[in-house]
């Protein structure tokens, strides 16, 4: 009962919010209170048991027509009437098609020797996480690579030196550095590692909307000459970096739309959502909808 009235009240205050129906809305419900009272000049009014019909009539027809644009013009429904998560929600971005999909990195079907798979890490690229079945990386490893589980670590810090990344006095790299795993870890999809979260003894943790923009950036840079034209890639920064979910998901396709602009072999980005944070999205719509009317302005 509780979750009907909640959903009735975000209905009606949509509605209200809503630029192009509430004035119709507005004086359509004026008009069905005005019908049910008789005036005798501006001060004396009788309420009546029966209303006057032509302007009760119209007050309907504005009231329901108000209503009837509103759901007719929403976002979801302008956009894609079908749109669902589970199918992919695209989210279209220039030259780039930008699709939000629900499911596990680590169970992609369909890679190829044109794909990518992008997993986050934090500024030490060496710790439990690569064990962890519950981060992106550790699941990732724990599926694709359990014999190489013993020598992963050599294998990252070997290709790390040799793309010139150096620790700092912190024992750490920079925020946003960016790997391709060996080619025996191709699977046939490459693997990349991308340090999207910062490790700091006393803080722990975090991400920060620059580090997810600086990974996107060497990610595009880094699969230029790849031959890489499809990448999957989860949302940086909303697990362990603590960042809110939406406002993550925000940077990241801003940040892919500014770096397509200039790297252009990738033509497809699948965003890829764990179930568990589905119910936790709440503007995926209107990031479709910001992205759909800059391509109509341009």
């Amino acid at each position: 009962m509780m979750k009907d009235i909640e959903k009735i009240t975000e209905n009606l205050r949509r509605i209200l919010n809503a630029p192009t129906v509430n004035m119709l809305v507005f004086f359509g419900i004026l008009l069905i209170v005005f019908s049910f009272f008789t005036f005798d000049g501006l001060k004396n009014f009788t309420l009546t048991s029966s209303p006057r019909f032509p302007m009760f009539i119209i007050g309907c027809i504005l009231t329901l027509g108000g209503v009837t644009i509103f759901i007719l013009t929403r976002e979801e429904r302008r956009i894609n009437k079908k749109a669902r998560i589970e199918d992919g929600i695209p989210i279209k971005s220039g030259r780039i098609l930008v699709k939000l999909k629900i499911g596990k990195i680590q169970e992609i079907l369909g890679l190829d020797e044109t794909t990518a798979v992008a997993l986050p890490a934090n500024t030490t690229f060496i710790d439990d996480c690569i064990t962890d079945a519950n981060s992106a990386l550790g699941a990732f490893f724990l599926k694709h690579y359990p014999n190489k589980i013993s020598k992963v670590t050599q294998d990252i810090e070997r290709q790390l030196e040799r793309l010139g990344h150096q620790k700092n006095e912190n024992g750490l790299y920079s925020p946003g550095t960016t790997i391709i795993l060996p080619p025996e870890y191709d699977i046939p999809a490459k693997a990349i590692i991308t340090a999207s979260t910062i490790r700091k003894e006393i803080s722990g943790i975090r991400a920060e909307p620059s580090t997810v923009c600086e990974c996107i950036r060497q990610i595009f840079m880094i699969t230029a000459d790849k031959k890489i034209s499809k990448l999957y890639i989860p949302i940086l920064g909303s697990g362990h970096g603590g960042l809110d979910i939406n406002e993550a998901l925000l940077f990241l396709v801003v940040a892919i739309k500014h770096y397509s602009k200039y790297y252009h072999h990738l033509k497809s980005i699948d965003i890829i959502v764990n179930e568990n944070d589905v119910p936790k999205l709440k503007d995926i719509y209107r990031l479709q909808y910001l992205m759909l009317l800059e391509e109509v302005n341009k």
